[in-house]
């Protein structure tokens, strides 16, 4: 078989293994293990998805919920006291096992992406203004800190006052809400 005849072969036994999945599951098994050995001859690599699709023992496509099954196997963290020696961070372990033939595919997945944190608006600040700042003609002074205390009692103060001027603007509104409806209460005053 020539080269440029074997992706059009593979997409070919590819599609017929589908199209005969569920009317005739052996015949499938049979072209997808067809395939397989081609490819293994060949030595080319298998697209890690079709792994996790067909079975590389039978050729039987692993449908779940109809006799195949998967999990998903999270790495333990190992807790050492000295940690000298950095270990390469491996991702959760997916286990496929077939429900015609038994045989178990693992497919190590990769690591998830590490937390990245974002600097408080604080520290940015403090940066901006160190990089501001001539350093040779400014006398060095210790910048104070803002006290804990006062900063939650300026939030306390900042939240009362908004609190205080809803208030002021619902009273507002049900006094000029007053003369454009009539009640009977309005009648008994006057």
């Amino acid at each position: 078989m020539a080269s440029d005849e074997l992706p059009a072969t593979l997409k070919f036994l590819t599609d017929a293994g589908h199209l005969l999945a569920t009317s005739s599951p052996e015949t499938s098994a049979f072209i997808l293990r067809h395939r397989d050995e081609l490819i293994l001859e060949r030595e080319l690599t298998q697209p890690e998805t079709q792994k996790q699709h067909v079975c590389t023992c039978c050729g039987h496509i692993m449908i779940l919920g109809r006799g195949s099954s998967m999990s998903l196997k999270k790495e333990k963290k190992v807790k050492t006291k000295d940690r000298k020696i950095a270990k390469p961070r491996c991702g959760p372990t997916k286990t496929i096992s077939c429900g015609h033939c038994g045989k178990v595919t693992e497919v190590q997945l990769p690591p998830p992406a590490p937390i990245s944190r974002r600097q408080t608006k604080m520290n940015a600040s403090a940066t901006s203004a160190a990089k501001t700042a001539p350093t040779a003609a400014a006398p060095k002074e210790t910048p104070q800190k803002p006290n804990a205390n006062a900063s939650s009692k300026k939030r306390a103060k900042s939240r009362k006052a908004g609190l205080q001027a809803l208030l002021d603007q619902s009273k507002g509104a049900k006094q000029s809400g007053r003369g454009l409806g009539l009640s009977l209460t309005d009648f008994m005053q006057r």
